[in-house]
């Protein structure tokens, strides 16, 4: 004889909400900001310095790190990480396009972001450094600046710390790749 199984399906007003991943937490993303439109706000040395600046504070306000960030013409690529169980990436970025969305002193302006961007969790797997790589690489492949050129609107307000067990007499570059004392 069959037993009868029933299977319950979550309906649209279930009470319990579908499991959801909340963005909370010390969890590392790989976030792309679109500027408005076809716009390309990131040409002007000024506007780059005003909305890194907002990215500073909104970093510390909302307790992210900012491991690296280039302005492109057209949009921002970071890699950034909440420091804290309690930080918001929702709240991080909502915050920042906030305050950096309005051209200083102005009020009802265009806007400068998209209203949408990209988002990605990193893996555990997935390394800081490589991924910081990848971003600082972003200006050569799109002709901003020449392989191994230092393209003044990218950077980090976090010093990545040295691992254990690495050569202590190795030299780094900007990347982390190492080099021996004395070399080129």
């Amino acid at each position: 004889m069959a037993i009868p199984t029933t299977i319950r399906l979550r309906s649209a007003d279930a009470h319990e909400p579908a499991h959801r991943f909340d963005y909370r937490g010390r969890h590392r993303y790989i976030v792309t900001l679109p500027a408005r439109g076809r716009s390309t706000p990131f040409q002007d040395g000024a506007a780059v310095l005003r909305v890194r600046d907002a990215l500073r504070d909104s970093s510390i306000q909302h307790k992210f790190e900012v491991y690296a960030y280039c302005f492109l013409p057209s949009r921002l690529v970071m890699l950034v990480r909440g420091k804290e169980d309690s930080s918001d990436m929702k709240r991080f970025l909502t915050g920042f396009r906030q305050v950096s969305g309005q051209p200083a002193g102005q009020e009802g302006g265009h806007r400068l972001w998209s209203r949408k961007f990209l988002e990605r969790v990193l893996r555990k797997s997935e390394e800081n450094r490589d991924v910081a790589r990848m971003i600082f690489d972003l200006p050569a492949k799109e002709g901003l600046a020449r392989p191994g050129e230092v393209y003044p609107h990218m950077g980090s307000f976090v010093i990545m710390k040295e691992r254990r067990g690495r050569d202590p007499s190795a030299r780094r570059d900007r990347f982390g790749a190492s080099r021996r004392k004395g070399s080129r």
